[in-house]
């Protein structure tokens, strides 16, 4: 599904040049949970970034379903990235002033879904993370894991072919940080391609796979 060839991301700060990433190459299958850890400044969330086409690499290739992104207009990409990737953030990035139905929306309406096919997803969705009741709620007015699912039912609600959650459970306490991996693993399950950035090495273990970044470097773990 995903295949990153020789991927290289620099960075200009004054006179220096930072290598944020250097000579990823990575292939992702279709249906996979992967893990990507790696300590603060490793270049994680720069692949991420990648991964999630909200950003291009300096030099390489990016390949998703046989397609080359780095050939592709900044326009298109939007398209593919609303379209093809559902993003999961640890600070949830919800709309405060829209209610837990209209966040979830949200997505739906950029891509031009008619009102009533978003209203039938959306309720889908919300009962699928166990917030149906929740619909009418304005984000301060949830805990941080409801926040939490409604950020995952928004993620899911487009059927995305590719689930990228960046830290989910880093803003959560420990219960709740297990009933959301829970529920992104039941999500998996289902057939979606998950990939998850995490620094907490207890969670990257519930993945299929295990990657770690170093200075910009790919290295691929062995699971015990």
């Amino acid at each position: 599904m995903i295949q990153l060839f020789n991927i290289s991301k620099s960075y200009q700060m004054g006179e220096n040049t930072i290598k944020a990433l250097d000579d990823i190459s990575l292939q992702i299958s279709e249906g996979e949970f992967l893990a990507i850890i790696g300590p603060s400044g490793s270049g994680k969330s720069t692949l991420m970034n990648i991964l999630g086409i909200l950003d291009k690499a300096t030099v390489g290739e990016y390949y998703l379903n046989k397609r080359n992104l780095m050939r592709v207009s900044d326009r298109k990409i939007s398209k593919i990235r609303n379209r093809k990737i559902g993003f999961i953030f640890q600070q949830f990035n919800l709309m405060p002033r829209l209610t837990a139905f209209e966040n979830v929306e949200l997505p739906l309406v950029y891509r031009g879904v008619g009102k009533a096919v978003r209203k039938r997803v959306v309720l889908k969705s919300l009962e699928r993370v166990g917030l149906l009741d929740k619909k009418k709620h304005l984000p301060a007015q949830l805990s941080g894991g409801q926040q939490q699912r409604i950020a995952i039912a928004r993620a899911i609600a487009g059927s995305p072919e590719i689930i990228l959650a960046d830290e989910p459970t880093g803003a959560l306490d420990s219960k709740t940080g297990e009933e959301v991996m829970s529920l992104l693993k039941e999500i998996h399950r289902e057939g979606n391609t998950l990939i998850m950035i995490t620094h907490d090495q207890e969670i990257a273990q519930q993945a299929e796979r295990i990657i770690e970044i170093k200075d910009g470097k790919l290295c691929e773990w062995n699971k015990l």
